[in-house]
């Protein structure tokens, strides 16, 4: 293997790090929303506050969704 292609290799494997970093991170706090949504609709008596917790809810679970679909499509692996 040339320097060339050495230098190609790290800088995809560098890319292929940060968006694992940024795409990770993004569905971590999705599911720290999520948690925190589900929180407060055990705790709060009132309905219309219990479906905006509810459609806040539904709104992180299609962003996790969205972005593992992303991550499979820009071949993403998310054990790293």
């Amino acid at each position: 293997m040339n320097f060339a292609l050495s230098e190609e290799f790290m800088e995809r494997q560098s890319q292929q790090y940060i968006l694992n970093i940024a795409f990770t991170g993004a569905i971590n706090r999705e599911e720290l929303l999520l948690k925190k949504y589900e929180h407060y609709y055990q705790i709060t008596k009132d309905k219309e506050l219990k479906n905006i917790l509810r459609d806040f809810s539904q709104t992180s679970r299609d962003h996790i969704k969205m972005i593992n679909d992303k991550m499979i499509l820009l071949s993403i692996d998310k054990s790293q």
